[in-house]
């Protein structure tokens, strides 16, 4: 029986649809927890907190994302206390994002952290140094709701955009966060305004870094655990495409909203863009038996499963379940395994 990390990205759509919480996020997590029951599975699931910044800063206005927001409440207490965790995940535009005719509306000129003010003023959540740390306390208030004492320990750049990573590393340390968990081996960015390219960053399940996680450090200050990705042959790739475009078609997803055009084309593995071997994430999105199969079987112990709920559909959740039914492989959460590690002191 293989052990892999999962994750879980907790967030809505950034196209012109964001769609909604409870389709997006509520519905596809309460499922996902009741197949991880069973085999004693844990996730990690990483909140986009600045999202339920606006649901606070929106709600006395707004009855509907008041709603929202104590959705989000009620789940994570129920998550934690079945012991999973949570983390961070910081998208920044949601600073510039607009209620309007009850829908979301998105500007993206803030879409990465990186373009956040320099000044190093935690009271600004505009700043690099403000955000994560507005947001490190945000996230903790959710969950010494149910947890008392509960620490973030791991941090996710939205988009996978987490270098010049010099520009954040004295925020993390600042907030006491060690580990981060955004990049992805083999992966580009197609957008030349938010660019990134992971393609020659350390292959390691896990490695330590300082400034950069494109260059490991043996006794870095910072921990990676990357995203799991695995590089898949031309004629797999072929048959993955067939298989879900006319085999297993009109399976639909959970989330009722639309991605962001770049997005759709970094998050489903650069497809069609080469011919050749290219790297897939490795993620039960958009999957079926065969494709999934190929996936685990062709990944290390311990590379780490991510799946964007919103993009999941209850048929790739019964294929998961199945895998798991027949102990082929089970679920650490990240939390888990940075203790095995011994990246903090008190854990």
């Amino acid at each position: 029986m293989k052990p892999l990390l999962l994750s879980v990205d907790y967030e809505l759509f950034f196209g012109d649809d964001a769609g909604t919480v409870e389709n997006c996020m509520i519905r596809p997590l309460n499922h996902l927890m009741e197949i991880l029951e069973p085999s004693g599975s844990k996730m990690t699931v990483f909140i986009d907190v600045m999202h339920y910044y606006r649901l606070k800063e929106l709600e006395r206005e707004v009855p509907d994302l008041r709603f929202d927001r104590e959705l989000i409440d009620k789940q994570v207490s129920v998550l934690l206390k079945r012991g999973h965790d949570i983390q961070m995940n910081i998208h920044p535009h949601w600073l510039d994002a607009r209620w309007e005719n009850n829908k979301w509306h998105f500007s993206y000129n803030r879409f990465t952290i990186h373009r956040l003010w320099d000044e190093e003023d935690e009271t600004d959540i505009n700043t690099i140094t403000g955000c994560i740390t507005q947001c490190r306390i945000l996230l903790e208030e959710i969950a010494r709701k149910t947890i008392p004492d509960y620490k973030v320990r791991v941090f996710r750049a939205g988009g996978y955009r987490v270098e010049p990573f010099g520009k954040i590393a004295a925020a993390l340390k600042q907030n006491g966060i060690k580990v981060d968990s955004s990049a992805a081996y083999g992966m580009e960015s197609y957008s030349p305004e938010f660019y990134f390219d992971y393609r020659k960053m350390p292959a390691g399940i896990h490695y330590r870094f300082d400034s950069s996680v494109l260059k490991e450090s043996k006794d870095g200050y910072f921990w990676e655990l990357p995203k799991g990705t695995v590089k898949v042959p031309f004629y797999r790739r072929a048959q993955f495409y067939i298989l879900w475009n006319f085999v297993h078609t009109n399976k639909g997803t959970y989330g009722d909203g639309k991605r962001l055009g770049f997005l759709k084309k970094e998050q489903s593995g650069h497809l069609w863009s080469k011919l050749g071997s290219r790297y897939y994430m490795f993620s039960a999105e958009g999957t079926d038996a065969i494709r999934w199969r190929y996936l685990y079987t062709n990944s290390r112990p311990y590379s780490q499963v991510v799946i964007n709920l919103k993009n999941m559909s209850p048929f790739a959740m019964e294929v998961v379940k199945d895998s798991l039914n027949k102990e082929e492989i089970f679920f650490v959460s990240l939390l888990d395994r940075i203790k095995e590690l011994g990246v903090y002191n008190d854990l």
